[in-house]
């Protein structure tokens, strides 16, 4: 069957009360978007205010840096700290409590959860983010998330999320009987972007590298 194409090429905060109706009404959903769009911070909070999310949304990332990034931008546009609304668990650190109503989650945390907890209790929502970065991990945690929504849990919903996914692939793999879920895709925000290379100090740790490119770039266009 074909894909149904819900708004195409809004900015996505238009494209946001459609996202939320296909959730509603069909309980998954594909979003493509380009890069800076907003949708790994934008969409999960935009979320929070739908009547159908009775539980915590775990938006799932596949590395721990842009794991704790993600969670921290979420949290400062709320003005709260780390661990309120929004929260994230990575393999050596979690910043959860009772109030949290968004994880963000490593592949590897949600495939522990899921062997621990098949049936996701007290989660409403689950956002495969950057869904294109296939691996083992990412494979396996859909597909266990697929077969628990099959067999213990059809009130949960999954949204796919990427830049560059083959999305009616991933449509008609969310979909139900044999019918895809919906896919929308946004448009981005475009900016002038400028490359470039900066040499990398031997020993130093990848995210001292990103930090001092960032505030050399803020320095030399103050």
């Amino acid at each position: 069957a074909d894909t149904p194409m819900i708004r195409s090429g809004l900015p996505i905060d238009e494209v946001l009360p459609s996202l939320e109706l296909a959730l509603r009404e069909s309980g998954a959903a594909v979003l493509t978007a380009p890069p800076g769009s907003g949708k790994t911070t934008i969409v999960p909070l935009a979320l929070l205010e739908a009547d159908w999310l009775l539980g915590r949304i775990l938006l799932l990332e596949p590395r721990r840096l842009v794991t704790r990034a993600a969670a921290r931008r979420m949290a400062d546009l709320l003005g709260e700290q780390v661990g309120m609304t929004v929260g994230f668990t990575t393999r050596d650190e979690r910043r959860v409590s009772p109030a949290t109503r968004i994880e963000v989650v490593t592949e590897g945390v949600l495939t522990r959860r899921l062997q621990n907890d098949p049936s996701l209790e007290g989660v409403a929502l689950v956002i495969f983010d950057e869904v294109h970065q296939r691996n083992l991990q990412t494979d396996l945690g859909l597909a266990l998330t697929l077969d628990i929504r099959g067999a213990l849990r059809p009130d949960l919903r999954l949204l796919a999320m990427s830049a560059t996914v083959q999305a009616d692939r991933f449509a008609q793999l969310l979909g139900r009987d044999g019918e895809p879920c919906p896919r929308l895709d946004a448009a981005g925000y475009p900016h002038p972007v400028e490359i470039e290379y900066l040499p990398t100090t031997k020993g130093q740790r990848l995210e001292e590298t990103v930090a001092n490119a960032i505030l050399r770039a803020k320095r030399s266009h103050a």
